[in-house]
């Protein structure tokens, strides 16, 4: 289990999204973006689009992390490594998740929430994400009051956060958004897949590594005056959740190793 240092204020987010458009389709992934920020960025990289999307943005906090273990006689610690960054913005906050050791410090994962001065309707709303997305690949039903989830799904990969309907058309799944938020996606989609809950997405592999980014708007409200959004990639976070695993695995080993070298036979 990772451990959390925060450093300044905490500020997650999230984006949402609108009312249904006709076409269903999947999306590649070098389309998908969130407030510039886009899966597999650098810290540095990740500043620079930023500022480039608002110039009024500010790091309201950089949490770090580290992974306990023990090697039989004393409590021990990776170094420090970066978890999460959060920004204020104009309309609301972002926040942004990197991969833990040994994998690079690259994003898996985007969260925004906004709120709108000048509210647009649902329609306004998904004619725009489709301007900039392509059509997308599942979206809830119509319901009263307004209000949406729409997904785009990555090109090629495993749809693990969309189920097929009654009519046959992509939907969000009931399950997609604890599949979606960091830390805890990674233990639901390996329950799920273990479960066989996602063999629609996955086929007879049950292997959520093959699951791919997915880029998800939800609005409640008609006209859409706040939004929250999420950018995940799904089966990155899980391969680099496994080796983070492994790695701690091997780190343990070697310490209980040098702890039973270090060790004396007593006088009898």
């Amino acid at each position: 289990m990772r451990h959390f240092n925060l450093v300044g204020l905490v500020c997650s987010l999230i984006l949402g999204w609108s009312h249904p458009a006709p076409a269903q389709a999947d999306t590649p992934r070098t389309r998908m973006e969130m407030g510039g920020v886009r899966i597999g960025m650098t810290e540095a990289e990740v500043m620079k689009a930023i500022q480039a999307f608002d110039p009024s943005a500010r790091l309201s906090s950089r949490s770090v992390a580290y992974f306990p273990y023990f090697d039989g006689v004393n409590d021990l610690r990776t170094p420090d490594f970066l978890d999460q960054l959060s920004f204020r913005m104009s309309d609301g906050t972002l926040g942004v998740w990197f991969a833990s050791p040994p994998s690079e410090p690259r994003v898996f994962a985007v969260v925004r929430r906004a709120s709108l001065s000048r509210p647009p309707g649902s329609d306004q709303l998904l004619a725009g994400l489709q301007e900039r997305y392509g059509p997308f690949s599942a979206r809830s039903a119509p319901r009263g009051g307004g209000g949406a989830m729409v997904h785009w799904n990555e090109e090629g990969k495993a749809a693990c956060a969309s189920v097929r309907g009654k009519n046959g058309s992509l939907q969000p799944s009931p399950n997609a958004m604890g599949m979606l938020v960091p830390p805890g996606a990674v233990k639901v989609l390996e329950r799920l897949a273990r479960q066989d809950a996602l063999r629609e997405a996955l086929g007879p592999s049950r292997d959520p590594v093959r699951c791919g980014t997915v880029l998800r708007y939800e609005w409640l409200n008609e006209p859409v005056g706040h939004f929250e959004a999420w950018l995940v990639d799904q089966g990155g976070m899980v391969a680099a959740d496994r080796q983070s695993a492994q790695w701690v695995e091997q780190l343990t080993a070697e310490a209980r190793r040098k702890v039973s070298r270090q060790g004396t036979t007593p006088k009898f």
